[in-house]
């Protein structure tokens, strides 16, 4: 009896395997709010065929008017694929940011800078399209809404690799 339990556990473990997938990515984007380019790494695991969880990470700076704001956003999303590939994706975002006056001429002249550090918990929803390009690279893109005080949109464009 154990022999049978134990056969069955190992066919449904290895049913069980063949539908999931681990994959690491890299990307880049484009941010909204702070107008600027960031970029990013991305991890996503897939537990059934429709079913899986993602985390990212981005950062974006930029500086205008002696001004630099420096974004650093980590995700965590479920995902559940709609058709194929075609993925809608719901979860949550920590931003962390800060924002520095540099002063007269850039803080060249006159130091007196100023830097403001906050954070914030998100709401992102999205959706996003992999397409595989050979075994186990593929390109990916994304286009998601964060819901903050000043909600955002964050596009963005990558590699995958799967595993």
């Amino acid at each position: 009896m154990k022999k049978i339990i134990l056969v069955a556990t190992l066919i449904i473990t290895s049913l069980q395997l063949h539908a999931q997938e681990f994959g690491i990515g890299a990307h880049a984007g484009y941010l909204t709010e702070i107008d600027a380019i960031g970029a990013g790494i991305d991890f996503n695991y897939d537990f059934t065929e429709k079913w899986g969880i993602s985390t990212a990470t981005v950062f974006s700076a930029t500086e205008e008017g002696g001004i630099r704001n420096k974004w650093f956003a980590v995700d965590l999303n479920a995902r559940y694929y709609v058709v194929d590939k075609l993925y809608a994706f719901a979860g949550g975002e920590y931003l962390s940011l800060t924002v520095k006056t540099l002063g007269l001429g850039g803080g060249v002249i006159g130091g007196t800078e100023t830097t403001v550090q906050d954070s914030e918990f998100g709401v992102n929803l999205g959706t996003g399209y992999r397409y595989n390009l050979v075994d186990n690279v593929n390109l990916f893109a994304e286009v998601k809404y964060v819901l903050l005080d000043a909600g955002y949109v964050h596009a963005k464009a990558g590699v995958h690799f799967s595993f």
